[in-house]
């Protein structure tokens, strides 16, 4: 009779909860869109212009109650905490899965905790992402961060051009490189490179003849006003992906087995053999000429970058957790030659490692390796592919946990879209597959 009652209770709770499905499915893309919104802002000298317009409104206010107001109002976005909870309770598939996204959960939470005082919340925000969107439409997620991206860049473009936000601009030779109201020309063209590959993949690399042309303006934009040189060429190895893609499709060229194992090998390991070729190059740095990128003149940014992590790794002890350093980079309008130093840790594999420390560096390896796997068992060998691109772009930039950036982190438990050709193309294959059956 107990054991009756227990289950007639249990199925009462669940159906509770049920009814709050709808409102925690709102508050989730709700409050994901706030995130989207303020990580994005967060690349823009706009906050601090909020936040001065905040104090100017609010004048009559003692000056750290305004800025707790204001730091409150934005720490609303931490509330789709609540969908994630709900996801965990309602949609785990088994025991096991809840553990594993409880321990995520909590682990985030661990780590805002440790780094309360810096108010560096770029982990728990990660993982609680990770969480919260669990089983949801990544399509949906991937065109609401795009709709987002392009909304904030278009905002401080024209604010940019009336002269309320800074063009902070960079040399690079002879050129003026532009960044057009972001904090660095870098930014700017980070965001059109993730722009560029997480709209491929939702369209499984097959795009009509307007986006290609489309990715064509946004490149040449870039070679003549930006200069990202890295964000660049991972935008042509997507479009030459692409176009390989379909001419394999429609050839019906097949990589021999053996070779198709050891490409999607490499693919699923990505993350973790750009990770140890860099820590390799750290730990060996020298400054002698006669090594490859001393005497490559377009390698100068590797070697710039391994100059600067190679100092900050011999000085600074290894960490579990990680540790707070005051960085300084080229950001707004060239803040390191300002302070006469440059600290600033570009490549994400060693900013993970040295920032938050072993735990999180072994963590995210191992879930964008889970999301290769889930890519690799869905067949989709060319979003695979895409993700290598971002596992690349990280050798030189510090974005890949950042949700400012980097939606395919939401990749981990989200609904991965399949599919690899549009309708027509699907429709042409099955009347073709029907005519050489009947004939």
């Amino acid at each position: 009779m107990e054991n009756k009652t227990k289950r007639k209770n249990d199925v009462t709770i669940t159906e509770e909860l049920e009814k709050y499905r709808s409102l925690m499915e709102k508050m989730y893309w709700i409050f994901l869109t706030i995130i989207f919104v303020y990580e994005r802002l967060g690349t823009t000298p706009f906050i601090s212009i909020i936040k001065s317009y905040f104090g100017a409104v609010l004048s009559d206010v003692p000056a750290d109650l305004v800025e707790l107001l204001f730091n409150n109002f934005f720490n609303l976005r931490y509330m789709i905490l609540v969908p994630a909870v709900y996801t965990i309770v309602m949609d785990g598939k088994d025991w096991k899965r809840r553990l594993v996204l409880t321990g995520l959960l909590l682990l985030g939470g661990w780590y805002a905790i440790y780094w309360r005082k810096q108010n560096d919340t770029l982990v728990f925000e990660g993982l609680l992402l990770v969480v919260a969107s669990y089983g949801k439409d990544f399509k949906k997620i991937a065109y609401r961060g795009i709709g987002v991206t392009l909304g904030v860049l278009l905002l401080t473009f024209v604010l940019c051009l009336a002269g309320v936000l800074p063009d902070y601009q960079d040399l690079m030779g002879d050129m003026v490189r532009h960044s057009f109201g972001t904090t660095h020309c870098m930014d700017l063209a980070a965001h059109g490179c993730f722009i560029i590959l997480i709209y491929i993949f939702v369209k499984n690399g097959i795009l009509r003849w307007y986006e290609y042309a489309g990715i064509i303006v946004l490149s040449v934009l870039n070679v003549f006003l930006i200069g990202g040189q890295n964000s660049l060429f991972c935008v042509i190895l997507a479009t030459i992906g692409c176009v390989m893609q379909e001419v394999c499709q429609k050839k019906r060229w097949k990589l021999p087995q053996g070779i198709s194992k050891v490409w999607c090998g490499a693919l699923l390991l990505a993350f973790c053999i750009f990770a140890a070729i860099y820590f390799g190059l750290n730990y060996t740095y020298t400054e002698d000429p006669k090594m490859f990128y001393h005497r490559i003149g377009s390698l100068s940014g590797l070697e710039n970058s391994l100059r600067t992590s190679s100092s900050v790794t011999r000085v600074l002890p290894f960490s579990w957790f990680g540790r707070y350093f005051l960085q300084f980079g080229s950001g707004y309008g060239g803040l390191a030659e300002k302070m006469g130093f440059y600290t600033f840790l570009d490549c994400s594999y060693i900013r993970i490692y040295v920032m938050y420390g072993i735990v999180a560096f072994i963590l995210f390896m191992l879930v964008f390796s889970a999301i290769q796997y889930r890519l690799l068992k869905k067949g989709m060998k060319y979003g695979m592919f895409l993700l290598a691109i971002v596992a690349f772009h990280s050798f030189l930039e510090h974005r890949l946990i950042d949700p400012a950036y980097n939606v395919f982190l939401l990749l981990a438990f989200s609904a991965v879209p399949t599919g690899g050709w549009s309708k027509e193309k699907l429709r042409e294959e099955n009347i073709y597959g029907e005519t050489v059956q009947t004939s």
